[in-house]
């Protein structure tokens, strides 16, 4: 994927948006769940906490399906429909509770966390790493920064200010950004996969083919 095609910078983005929208779900469905269990012998207002959680769950979900198919043009099949039943409450809870999608949905945005986490590290620690090599000669040749008075002090200025060999940075650290949007399409690729087989509908579409089109979605429809 060349570094002019658009695709490698929403692939980017993907990876940074990675660890707000990992904190968002996992405060939000730990604080669902630890309110609604607490307020269980309170009256049962527990149950439709608890209840509203799943659906909160399966809109998050969604989100993230549709973000997939965006930002990465990976096929994701559509969600298995939330089946609540009739009855009760109890009975309505019951029946999500022993749907094994939900519980999918559930793990994949509790794993959405850490997986964030890492993206996003990844991605700055990439992006910041080349742009400072090539920025490292220009840097050198400041004259208003301290050099210090340690060991190696004087040759690294020396090296920085005089030596013609400090602009071998700059294609240097081209060739790092280049190495690393490879790295991060990759990774970016690896995490749509994930998504399509974590929360994908079975059988529906063939999420190991990933495509460059980003559907778009019915304007009167939700993303799921």
């Amino acid at each position: 994927m060349r570094p002019t095609d658009p695709q490698t910078y929403r692939n980017f983005l993907y990876l940074l948006l990675g660890l707000p929208l990992g904190t968002i779900w996992f405060t939000m469905i730990v604080t669902g769940f630890a309110v609604g269990v607490g307020l269980l012998p309170v009256a049962l207002i527990g149950i439709p906490v608890l209840l509203g959680s799943w659906y909160l769950i399966h809109w998050c979900a969604a989100f993230e399906r549709w973000t997939t198919i965006r930002l990465l043009g990976q096929p994701v099949a559509p969600l298995s429909p939330i089946d609540h039943g009739s009855g009760s409450p109890w009975a309505r809870l019951r029946r999500l509770s022993e749907d094994p999608a939900r519980w999918r949905e559930l793990g994949y945005l509790l794993l959405r966390f850490p997986t964030g986490l890492a993206t996003f590290v990844i991605a700055v620690a990439l992006a910041t790493s080349a742009a400072s090599i090539v920025w490292t000669p220009f840097y050198l040749r400041r004259d208003d920064h301290d050099w210090g008075t340690w060991p190696l002090s004087t040759t690294i200025e020396d090296l920085g200010t005089n030596s013609p060999w400090s602009w071998f940075f700059v294609p240097f650290g081209l060739l790092f950004a280049l190495a690393s949007l490879s790295v991060m399409n990759r990774l970016a690729g690896a995490c749509g996969r994930w998504t399509a087989r974590a929360i994908g509908g079975v059988g529906q579409i063939d999420a190991s083919r990933p495509s460059r089109i980003n559907p778009m979605p019915k304007a009167n429809s939700l993303p799921y």
